[in-house]
C-alpha cells in the first residue's frame, strides 16, 4: 500500500509537470512538495500556484530575486498558505525599508527569503521589528554566517511571536542536543537552525541519528545526497527505525518517478516526504516547507555544476 503522503507527492508532481514548462520541471517538482501541508485538491493548489506565479513576474520584472523559474516554487509555498503575491509584496517591501530605517545589514536575496517565511508561517507587518530584534540575536559571526538561512530563522520566530531571547534558547537547546547526539560539528549549525523551531527530545534525537546512520550505510546515493545536516534534521523527531524506513521507502518512490530525477534530487526530496510523514501538523509547518525551497536551490546549483563539468569534459 502506497503511503498517503507519498500518494499525495506522486498526483501534485503530475499536476505541476503536466502545466510547467520543461525548464522548470524541476522548479515544478519541489513546488509539489511545498504543497504537501494543504488539504486541498492538486489541481487548485496548481491552479493558484501559476496564478501567484504570473502575478509574481508582473510585480518583481526580470531581475529582482527571485529569479523567474525559482518564483514558481515560492508561488507554491504562498498558494498551499492561502497567502498571495501581494502579501509577498507588502511584507518584502515593509522589510526592506525596515531595515533602511534602522541602519541593519542588507537582507538574502533582497528580502525576498524572509518575506516568504513570514508570510507563509502566518506573520503580519507589526512583527517587523520583532525580526530585526531576533535576527540581531541569532546572527552568527561573519565567517559562519549563511544569511538566507538567518533571515528565515528570525522570519519563522517572529511569526511566531518569540522574542529574541527565547529564539536564542532554543536555538542554543537545539545546538547541544545535536552535538550530544554525535553529529559533526559542521553540520551542527545547519541542522539546529531548522529543528529548533520544534520540540526537541535530546535522548530519543541520538538514538534516531544511530538508526538513521545504519539505514543509509550501503546507500551512497541517499547518504550522499541527504547528508549528514539532513540526517540530523530527521533524526529531531525521534523514532529512529519508523523514520528510517519511511527515508527508504521515499526514495525508491521518488525514484520511481518519471522523468527519473537525479541522485542528488531525489534524495532531498526523500528526506523531505519522511519528514512530512513523520512531523504532525505545528505552527511551523509552513517553515518546514519554506525549507524545501531552499533545498531546491541546492539541488539546482549541484545539478548545473553537475552539467556544466560533464561539458567540460567531453570538450
Amino acid at each position: 500500500m502506497v503511503n498517503a503522503v507519498i500518494e499525495r507527492f506522486q498526483r501534485l508532481d503530475a499536476a505541476f509537470s503536466e502545466r510547467a514548462s520543461k525548464g522548470e520541471r524541476l522548479y515544478g517538482r519541489f513546488s509539489a512538495l511545498a504543497c504537501i501541508s494543504s488539504s486541498e485538491s492538486a489541481e487548485t493548489l496548481t491552479e493558484r500556484s501559476f496564478q501567484i506565479r504570473d502575478r509574481m513576474n508582473e510585480g518583481l520584472g526580470t531581475w529582482r530575486s527571485p529569479g523567474r523559474a525559482m518564483r514558481l516554487v515560492f508561488s507554491a509555498a504562498l498558494a498551499a498558505s492561502n497567502r498571495s503575491a501581494d502579501n509577498f509584496f507588502t511584507a518584502r517591501a515593509a522589510l526592506n525599508e525596515r531595515r533602511r530605517e534602522r541602519g541593519c545589514r542588507s537582507l538574502s536575496h533582497g528580502g525576498s527569503c524572509a518575506a516568504l517565511a513570514l508570510v507563509v508561517a502566518g506573520g503580519e507587518a507589526n512583527q517587523i521589528d520583532n525580526f530585526f530584534d531576533i535576527l540581531d540575536e541569532i546572527t552568527l559571526p561573519w565567517w559562519r554566517r549563511v544569511p538566507a538561512r538567518e533571515d528565515v530563522l528570525a522570519a519563522a520566530f517572529a511569526a511566531l511571536g518569540d522574542t529574541p531571547e527565547y529564539a536564542r534558547a532554543k536555538l542554543d537547546k537545539a545546538r547541544q542536543a545535536l552535538r550530544s547526539a554525535g553529529v559533526p560539528g559542521h553540520h551542527v549549525e545547519g541542522a539546529a537552525q531548522e529543528i529548533c523551531l520544534g520540540p526537541i527530545d535530546p535522548g530519543e534525537l541520538a538514538a534516531a541519528w544511530t538508526n538513521l546512520n545504519t539505514a543509509v550505510r550501503g546507500r551512497p546515493v541517499l547518504r550522499n545526497g541527504v547528508g549528514k545536516t539532513g540526517l540530523a534534521v530527521l533524526a529531531s523527531r525521534g523514532r529512529g527505525p519508523e523514520t528510517a524506513d519511511k527515508l527508504v521507502t521515499s526514495f525508491e518512490a521518488v525514484r520511481a518517478l518519471r522523468p527519473r530525477p537525479s541522485g542528488q534530487v531525489a534524495a532531498r526530496l526523500a528526506m523531505r516526504l519522511a519528514q512530512a510523514q513523520t512531523g504532525t501538523s505545528q505552527p511551523h509547518a509552513a517553515a518546514r516547507d519554506l525549507a524545501a525551497i531552499l533545498a531546491a536551490q541546492a539541488a539546482v546549483i549541484a545539478a548545473v555544476a553537475g552539467s556544466t563539468a560533464a561539458v567540460a569534459a567531453a570538450t
